[in-house]
């Protein structure tokens, strides 16, 4: 299978997703969009492109993933962006639900691959969720456990993390 390409180009970031179950579409566009207007935390999509699978997004000036900063116990990490951080977990989660249910049938438009990985940590302290094109419309819940596993996994690495402090 291909792996999906990112290219930096001035203030954006142009991923082309390469995984043949995900279409940008305008559809996807329209739906992913009402969700970021409505949450700071998502990764802004600026353009796609659904002949090339392409989606153009705000440049971000990571520091490092959400999971890589707790187990370096990285000094960055104060009381409001671990706030931040369970925030955007639980908020990305819960608001692509609700928005689902203006979904037909058991159809659920969700983030399938909402990791630690996935959530990172700008050099200006800023806490994003990336990876947009793993926002899908998945029936019945498929493929969901990540989020469930990512809060487990957050409160692991957060007791370790005050353990070490």
């Amino acid at each position: 299978m291909l792996k999906n390409v990112i290219e930096f180009k001035n203030d954006s970031v142009v991923k082309t997703v390469n995984k043949p179950y995900i279409n940008i579409t305008q559809t996807w566009v329209d739906m992913y969009t009402e969700l970021s207007e409505n949450n700071n935390y998502l990764v802004k999509v600026l353009d796609v492109n659904p002949n090339t699978n392409t989606i153009v997004m705000e440049s971000l000036d990571i520091f490092n993933d959400v999971e890589e900063c707790l187990k370096n116990y990285s000094a960055r990490i104060t009381k409001p962006i671990l706030c931040d951080i369970i925030l955007a977990l639980s908020t990305s989660w819960a608001q692509s639900i609700e928005f689902s249910k203006t979904l037909p049938n058991n159809d659920f438009f969700v983030h399938t691959d909402l990791s630690l990985q996935n959530i990172v940590l700008t050099k200006d302290n800023k806490v994003k969720v990336i990876d947009p094109d793993s926002y899908v419309i998945v029936e019945k819940l498929k493929y969901t456990e990540k989020f469930y596993m990512s809060q487990i996994n957050l409160m692991a690495n957060l007791g370790i993390y005050y353990n070490a402090l």
